[in-house]
């Protein structure tokens, strides 16, 4: 395998353990913090695939050395500190949460399969993308089929998609 695809294929292991463990702790402090039974159901269902998506890139991570993110600290405590936040502000905002993190993160595994398509590598890495792309997907539409329109729950919105977007992009270099 080329160099340089080699280490694209590393950013991508590494940028996505460390956004699965992130969401797996966002997930952890809102159902601690949760007090609607359905509701808390519902986010112990999405953080089972957390870790399932979690688990594989872990995997992958240790069989290929590909190194982790440094800022894992601070996703572990900011990951959950944003869940434990919105699951105590209200149900709109752990919906408002979960529909804008997984947006970004749908996004994000969009353009991976593109890059991986393109370069017709890595099958097995592909076929697991796509999976959580969809697993993703379904958090998605469960949190906006759930999701009051109001312009707090908008704004909170807004402000969590471009943190994930930041999370993102330095998880992939550092």
């Amino acid at each position: 395998m080329e160099k340089v695809i080699k280490k694209k294929i590393d950013e991508i292991i590494r940028v996505n353990h460390a956004g699965e463990y992130g969401a797996q702790r966002i997930y952890s402090g809102q159902i601690k913090f949760c007090k609607k039974d359905d509701l808390k159901k519902e986010l112990k269902r999405i953080i089972k695939e957390e870790y399932e998506h979690y688990e594989f890139f872990n995997e992958e991570m240790i069989n290929r050395r590909t190194r982790p993110t440094l800022l894992s600290p601070v996703w572990h405590y900011g990951g959950y500190f944003l869940g434990v936040f919105t699951s105590i502000i209200g149900e709109k905002y752990v919906h408002a949460c979960t529909e804008a993190v997984e947006e970004v993160i749908v996004e994000h595994y969009e353009e991976q399969i593109k890059f991986l398509e393109q370069k017709g590598v890595e099958n097995k890495l592909l076929k697991k993308i796509k999976k959580f792309r969809a697993d993703e997907d379904d958090h998605r539409h469960f949190a906006e089929n759930s999701n009051m329109r109001q312009s707090g729950v908008k704004l909170f919105k807004r402000f969590t998609r471009e943190l994930t977007k930041f999370a993102i992009k330095v998880s992939k270099k550092y």
